[in-house]
């Protein structure tokens, strides 16, 4: 409730100062003009901050799928330009008046995209001429059946107020900050390197990152997953609560598995972040891991794929709802609403002062 409380606050001025106004300049301030400075003001207040509340909640997640074909598009010209210019007069006498009219011309009669086609949605590769008549060396790499990666927007409520789940692990996060590193993007359309080797060397990182995207195809429309694989050189596994707290806890989709690896390839202790209800699923994937013994490609995907596949469960974002009452927007968004409620108050009270908005209004 504090947020809406801070708004009744910042709505206090805007609504009070209009009747002020009009007590100092009863004659010249009508019951209209007030109304309008209420009204108007308010308004922008009430958007000013819910437009910083909910900023505070975007996110982004990883969504994961394969290519299904891809195609050279016909599309309308995008290239245009003023052609067939003339004088058009009107009026006559003192009266007339001249101006001049252009129709509007095209360069092509049409332009070409380069469509791709996936499972989660299409994209265009970039074209290397202005009307895409050349086909694109990046076009012709895509092949039906390779995987994707697309950045989807969500509400995060978490990224709002995460000092009400990770208040306790921000003193971990300055004992491994070298350690700590950033959650993967998405690169060059539909690429993410999500195996993350932090101190240690990985050999053949690329196949690891690949394999681990081919998997997801089936995994990412079938459990609405997307997985993140860390192998740290650390015997602290405090560690994984740090990367929780930086990454506050991952996006909703995520299945993060942290491998600490004091001396590679031994695995020596292992961790699983996940929004997940099912406290089973992070238990025996954990337990699985570290019967391995070792960081082997194909043995650790092939277990984490076996226990996604069989008992992951997504936890919605709904779940988490019951915070919007405790996100408020950034300080600088209710300075400036608080002050564009008092500047615009008095400002349109001025206005109307010199201005009849009643005759505005036809009155």
């Amino acid at each position: 409730m504090e947020a809406q409380y801070l708004l009744l606050v910042l709505l206090l001025f805007p609504v009070l100062w209009p009747f002020v106004a009009k007590r100092i300049w009863h004659q010249d301030i009508s019951w209209t003009e007030m109304g309008l400075n209420i009204g108007l003001v308010g308004l922008l207040v009430v958007a000013i901050f819910y437009a910083g509340h909910y900023a505070q909640t975007a996110d982004t997640e990883i969504w994961n799928g394969a290519v299904t074909g891809k195609e050279k598009e016909w599309t309308s010209c995008e290239h245009s330009y003023s052609c067939n210019c003339r004088e058009s007069c009107s009026g006559s006498g003192k009266d007339r008046s001249c101006s001049e009219v252009c129709d509007t011309c095209y360069e092509h009669s049409n332009d070409w995209n380069w469509k791709v086609r996936t499972t989660i949605g299409n994209f265009n590769i970039s074209r290397i001429d202005s009307r895409g008549s050349k086909e694109p060396p990046r076009w012709s790499k895509v092949a039906s059946g390779q995987p994707v990666a697309f950045e989807k927007p969500y509400v995060n409520y978490i990224k709002a107020v995460p000092e009400s789940l990770f208040h306790f692990n921000s003193s971990l996060k300055e004992q491994h900050e070298k350690l700590l590193v950033r959650y993967p993007r998405v690169f060059d359309y539909h690429y993410a390197n999500r195996v993350i080797p932090v101190g240690v060397t990985l050999p053949d990182i690329e196949a690891w990152n690949y394999e681990l995207a081919l998997m997801l195809r089936e995994l990412g429309p079938k459990k609405q997953a997307n997985i993140v694989l860390i192998v740290v050189k650390t015997p602290d596994q405090g560690y994984a609560h740090a990367i929780e707290a930086h990454w506050l806890g991952g996006k909703k989709n995520d299945v993060v598995v942290v491998l600490g690896v004091p001396e590679y390839p031994n695995i020596g202790w292992a961790y699983i972040m996940s929004w997940t209800d099912s406290q089973i699923f992070k238990v025996q994937l954990r337990d699985a891991l570290l019967a391995l013994g070792t960081v082997e490609k194909d043995a650790v995907l092939r277990t984490i794929h076996q226990h996604v596949a069989t008992t992951f469960v997504r936890k919605p974002m709904a779940d988490f709802a019951y915070l919007k009452d405790e996100i408020r927007p950034p300080t600088w968004v209710i300075v400036f609403a608080a002050m564009f409620g008092i500047l615009g108050s008095i400002g349109l009270s001025f206005l109307f002062r010199q201005k009849d908005v009643n005759l505005t209004l036809g009155k």
